[in-house]
C-alpha cells in the first residue's frame, strides 16, 4: 500500500509540471493563433483595397487618354479651318478697285530715310570716341548727334505716315472681302483682308468728296488707314462705291 501510494505522489508531482508548462504554452500560443487568424483578413482587405484603387486609377487615366484626343483633335480642327481660310483668300480671285501711283515714290523715301538714319547711328559712335581722344571738336560732336535724333525722329514721323498709306483696294469676285495693301516699316507691302461689311462707308465717316485723304475705318479694328481720290485713281467706280458707298 505504501509503496503503491508513493508510485502515485511521484506521478502526481512528475505530471504537475507538465501540465504547468502545458497551461504556460497554451496561454502563449493562443493569442499568437488568433492573431495568425486576423493577419489574412486584414492582408486581404488591404490588397483588395489596392486593387480597388488601381482600377479607379486605371479608369481615370482611361478617361484622360480619352479627352486628351479630343482635345487634340479640336486644336487641329481649328488650326485647319484657319489654314483653309488663308489658302481661300489666296486662290480667290479680287479685282482692282482702286491704285495709287504716288505709293512706289512713299516706298522709295521710306527706304531712303531708314538708310540715312541708320547710317547717322552708326556714325555717332565713332565720332565720341574721337571727340574723347581729343581728336575731334564738340561742334562736330554736337552737329553729328543732332542729325543722329533728327533723323530717327523724321523716320518716325514719316514712317508712321507712310505705313497708313493705302496704297491698292481690291474686292473679291463674290463681292464679300476686301484687300488693301499698304506699306510696312521696312518700305515692303502688306496685305489686309476684311470682310466687306466691315468696312465703314465715306458717309458714315464723314470725309466729303473734296478732301484731300480719306479714311479707311473697320468696325472691328481701331486701325485707320487713309487713301485719296485726288491724286489716285478709281479704277471700277461701282465695285467702289460698293464698298464705301456714294461720294458726297
Amino acid at each position: 500500500m505504501a509503496a503503491a501510494w508513493l508510485c502515485t505522489a511521484r506521478t502526481k508531482v512528475c505530471t504537475a509540471p507538465a501540465s504547468a508548462r502545458c497551461l504556460r504554452k497554451e496561454l502563449w500560443t493562443r493569442p499568437w493563433k488568433r492573431e495568425d487568424a486576423r493577419l489574412p483578413w486584414i492582408f486581404g482587405s488591404w490588397e483588395c483595397l489596392q486593387s480597388r484603387i488601381q482600377r479607379v486609377g486605371g479608369v481615370s487615366n482611361d478617361l484622360r487618354r480619352l479627352q486628351e484626343p479630343s482635345v487634340c483633335l479640336y486644336h487641329s480642327a481649328s488650326a485647319a479651318v484657319v489654314q483653309q481660310k488663308a489658302v481661300d483668300r489666296r486662290t480667290e480671285e479680287f479685282k482692282l478697285v482702286y491704285r495709287f501711283p504716288g505709293i512706289k515714290y512713299c516706298r522709295v523715301l521710306s527706304r531712303l530715310k531708314l538708310l540715312q538714319t541708320a547710317t547717322s547711328m552708326i556714325m555717332l559712335p565713332p565720332i565720341c570716341y574721337l571727340y574723347l581722344q581729343g581728336q575731334v571738336s564738340q561742334n562736330v560732336l554736337f552737329y553729328t548727334t543732332g542729325i543722329a535724333v533728327f533723323a530717327g525722329a523724321m523716320l518716325y514721323a514719316m514712317s508712321y505716315f507712310f505705313r497708313r498709306i493705302i496704297g491698292l483696294i481690291y474686292l473679291s469676285e463674290t463681292g464679300q472681302t476686301v484687300r488693301v495693301a499698304h506699306l510696312t516699316f521696312w518700305g515692303r507691302r502688306n496685305d489686309i483682308y476684311c470682310p466687306i461689311e466691315t468696312v465703314v462707308t465715306l458717309d458714315e465717316v464723314g470725309d466729303s468728296k473734296d478732301e484731300l485723304l480719306h479714311q479707311f475705318k473697320r468696325s472691328n479694328s481701331t486701325d485707320t488707314l487713309y487713301f485719296t481720290i485726288k491724286y489716285g485713281q478709281i479704277v471700277d467706280k461701282e465695285k467702289f462705291t460698293q464698298i464705301f458707298g456714294e461720294l458726297v
